[in-house]
């Protein structure tokens, strides 16, 4: 077995399984400056600050998504740490990542690090609101938990956040944190579908005019829509180099019931602006983002109903047709943080781990991703809560017969 392909492994198990905290385990202080970005990632709530990421090699970074219960335990080792299995007590070293050089940076007298998130080891996130207008009307998502999350967790004092701070803390951020590479900006719904991307370009338009945010080599904007697609080329006038525009799900009537908010705006119309955007933002730019695990489920979202290799074949079926519209298929995870109306989902790791590598032979057999890419989006070391970077590198590495 490679070695990338064992700590593929270890990633997914990961993420499936989760990882507890050994009992005499230490952190550095500064871990407690730990902020939550989109959503939390387990539905348990722990007494003392732990890592949100663990690195491992070179050139994986994983999410610490805590669970009591993992046969997987994080602690000290030596003068580091590692993860051990204890079933067979197989280790794996680990390290955490260094807290972010803008970690005592203030905006309006309040922390940076609780209006930008610095995520994996290289990017900067934002989200402009945590608010979606789809819970208004009880349309919302059905797996999401942006809204809940932060009334639970996020620090920031209020749900939607203003130009002047956006702006000032992502170019504070860039000038204090030199690994800083990409930028995301994720938001829920902002008053109307056309508002939102204008408030995105406002964002985009106010960045260009300061120097160093071009140092950011990926500039990421994830949002639905406008109803308007003439303001999508506005995007990429404003700097935004990629861009998401998520379906969540596949099937068109199971879109509707996980969806119903999106289902408004219409199916067909987000795959339109996908091929819009691939016109503007070019082959390789492009992506719609699916969620795993709750493709299989029935029409009333039991989690029990969820089969691995309905899943499978329903998730290979996306790939393969979002892919024949030069558009990226990126999938996260099913997440549960005790907030959202399906509850918690136990993925089945082999599945999960069979999904991920053939879903990155089939992205780099078609040839999407732009040679000078090193991944999918962003880096390797960019995002540590999903398996698509991590399954294309494993294609491409043995497209370069490198296995050991």
């Amino acid at each position: 077995m490679s070695n990338i392909k064992s700590i593929f492994d270890w990633k997914v198990a990961l993420l499936v399984s989760g990882c507890r905290i050994g009992i005499h385990t230490e952190f550095p202080s500064a871990i407690s400056l730990k902020k939550i970005h989109l959503y939390a990632h387990s539905n348990e709530k722990i007494d003392h600050p732990i890592p949100d990421d663990l690195l491992i090699g070179d050139h994986t970074i994983v999410r610490i998504r805590y669970r009591s219960d993992s046969p997987f335990i994080l602690e000290n080792f030596g003068e580091g740490y590692q993860v051990r299995y204890e079933k067979t007590d197989q280790c794996i070293p680990v390290r955490l990542v260094n807290r972010p050089g803008f970690s005592g940076c203030t905006v309006a007298k309040l922390p940076i690090s609780s209006i930008c998130s610095f995520l994996g080891n290289d990017l900067l996130g934002i989200t402009p609101s945590n608010y979606c207008f789809y819970f208004q009307t009880k349309q919302q998502c059905r797996f999401c938990e942006i809204l809940p999350t932060f009334k639970s967790d996020v620090e920031f004092p209020k749900t939607f956040k203003s130009l002047d701070i956006i702006e000032n803390s992502i170019i504070q951020a860039m000038e204090n944190e030199e690994r800083l590479r990409f930028i995301a900006i994720t938001t829920g719904n902002i008053h109307s579908y056309d508002e939102t991307v204008d408030y995105f370009i406002e964002i985009g338009q106010r960045l260009q005019k300061h120097p160093i945010f071009t140092k950011a080599e990926q500039v990421l904007a994830t949002l639905m829509p406008p109803e308007d697609f003439s303001k999508i080329p506005i995007l990429r006038e404003k700097g935004f180099t990629k861009i998401y525009f998520p379906l969540e799900v596949f099937n068109p009537s199971h879109f509707s019931v996980v969806c119903p908010g999106k289902a408004d705006f219409g199916y067909d119309r987000i795959l339109k602006a996908l091929e819009c955007a691939v016109e503007v933002f070019g082959v390789g730019n492009v992506y719609t983002n699916f969620v795993y695990g709750i493709q299989s489920l029935d029409s009333s979202l039991n989690p029990a109903s969820y089969d691995p290799v309905a899943e499978n074949t329903l998730c290979l079926k996306a790939v393969k047709e979002i892919l024949a519209r030069k558009v990226i298929p990126a999938f996260t995870l099913y997440h549960y943080a005790g907030y959202n109306s399906i509850g918690k989902l136990e993925l089945n790791l082999d599945a999960t781990n069979a999904f991920f590598r053939e879903w990155g032979s089939l992205v780099f057999d078609a040839e999407i991703i732009p040679a000078e890419q090193e991944a999918v989006l962003f880096s390797p070391l960019s995002l540590s809560n999903t398996l698509f970077n991590d399954g294309f590198q494993l294609a491409k590495k043995k497209e370069k017969t490198i296995w050991i």
